[in-house]
């Protein structure tokens, strides 16, 4: 098995039982219920129903994030998709529930509305059942009542995230996971952002403590502003801004137990101790809220990184600031274990960029024994001819090290999702997809 076919073993996805949303849409006449996840060319549409995406035409007015009714209709150039007006149009920000007449029976509905998947907690019933353990009902509830008031992007990317966790760690204290990592991600600050409220309550001391002093000084290495020009200034940063946030501080105190090393030998170098240490040190709830958030995140982050069997996955949040501006790019690999260390010839990374000209960039580098593929989305119009004009040099550049290329892709969204992380950063942890424009080596 490789590593393709064991991420996807391991993908929940699979284990959903989800009928196909063309078998829906190929039965003429057919009435169902599905959102409009994008509009892709002229009545092409992406639309989603439960889990499952799909590519439609539609005739009628419909907008992007709402759900609605379609029915099945048959034209001279095959079949396509009306809205019909039997259910308004609603945004997705909600479950959609049963409307219920003064009398207390149920308003007519098209039978084929009972999708298995259709609010979230059926969604994560089918989720979460399929890992053989019992999770309490009250769990489920808090989760429904967590991820249900969101947004509709914000509410995918919530469902992809709680999938990528029951995969990594399994559904106990899932709860408490899922708030973590929806802090790391869903908060409108960046860590940059709130490290510099922290700093700037700690200049207002009269004498600050050394944990304060050291912390000030992290703060004010990690708000440089970077400009990487060569490929040697970004690698120091990555291992500078790793090293700096702490998420293997808790590999560190392990290490020291198992050792039988007094924990008073920890050195206050990073982030998160040095976070954990001034804590204790603050009095106003405005100063707790601030680094209790920001420790949050962290916490949340170092959630995504787990061993699982025979493989590494490593998730790197990387804060960076861009002409003035505070950014966050991340950074996930799986790897098969070479001596406790990752493999190099046998690994998949994806890395999620926000560039000041070329705005989000999503790459995949997929490694199988010193063969490369490479594919990006984006939403740059001219990333296409910057691949096909830069594609020579990369092959040449990783035959020089012994990799082979052997093809690129490239996938160009017409519309960015809002709120920074892209629903497909999650899904493609867990289920690659073949989706591009190929550029065959």
């Amino acid at each position: 098995m490789n590593i393709w076919q064991l991420i996807q073993s391991k993908g929940p996805e699979s284990m959903l039982g989800r009928t196909s949303l063309e078998s829906q849409a190929n039965i003429l006449g057919r009435v169902f219920q599905a959102r409009v996840l994008e509009q892709l060319n002229g009545a092409l549409f992406s639309i989603q129903n439960g889990t499952v995406t799909s590519k439609s035409i539609i005739l009628g007015k419909v907008e992007v994030g709402k759900e609605y009714l379609f029915q099945v209709k048959k034209g001279p150039e095959g079949l396509y998709l009306i809205p019909t007006d039997k259910m308004p149009a609603v945004t997705r920000t909600l479950p959609s529930k049963v409307e219920k007449d003064t009398a207390g029976v149920p308003a007519a509905r098209p039978s084929q509305l009972s999708s298995p998947l259709q609010t979230t907690h059926e969604r994560l019933q089918a989720m979460l059942t399929p890992k053989g353990e019992s999770i309490p009902p009250t769990a489920i509830k808090h989760l429904v009542g967590m991820i249900d008031p969101l947004p509709a992007i914000e509410k995918e990317r919530a469902m992809e995230m709680l999938k990528l966790l029951v995969n990594r760690t399994g559904v106990s204290n899932i709860p408490e996971k899922l708030q973590m990592v929806l802090s790391g991600f869903s908060e409108k600050e960046k860590v940059l952002q709130v490290l510099a409220k922290i700093e700037a309550d700690i200049q207002k001391a009269a004498s600050p403590t050394p944990v304060q002093q050291k912390l000030v000084e992290l703060i004010q290495q990690m708000q440089q502003s970077q400009t990487l020009h060569t490929k040697a200034e970004a690698i120091h940063f990555i291992r500078q801004v790793v090293s700096l946030l702490g998420l293997d501080f808790e590999r560190g105190l392990s290490e020291m137990i198992r050792h039988n090393q007094p924990l008073s030998e920890v050195k206050m170098e990073q982030l998160k101790p040095l976070l954990m240490n001034y804590l204790q040190q603050v009095e106003t709830s405005e100063e707790k809220s601030a680094i209790t958030q920001l420790l949050t995140k962290l916490t949340g982050f170092q959630l995504l990184s787990r061993e699982e069997g025979n493989l590494h996955h490593l998730f790197m949040p990387i804060p960076i600031k861009m002409n003035e501006e505070a950014k966050e790019w991340y950074v996930h690999i799986s790897s098969k274990k070479k001596e406790d260390m990752l493999d190099p010839d046998y690994c998949r990374i994806l890395i999620f960029l926000d560039l000041p000209v070329f705005s989000s960039v999503m790459v995949d580098v997929f490694v199988q024994q010193k063969v490369v593929n490479l594919s990006l989305q984006h939403s740059y119009p001219g990333m296409e001819l910057l691949l096909q004009n830069g594609t020579a040099l990369l092959k040449k550049s990783l035959s020089a090290k012994g990799f082979t290329l052997s093809s690129v892709k490239a996938e160009r969204k017409e519309q960015e999702e809002p709120g920074g992380m892209a629903v497909d950063f999650f899904k493609k942890i867990l289920i690659p997809t073949d989706i591009g424009v190929d550029i065959k080596i």
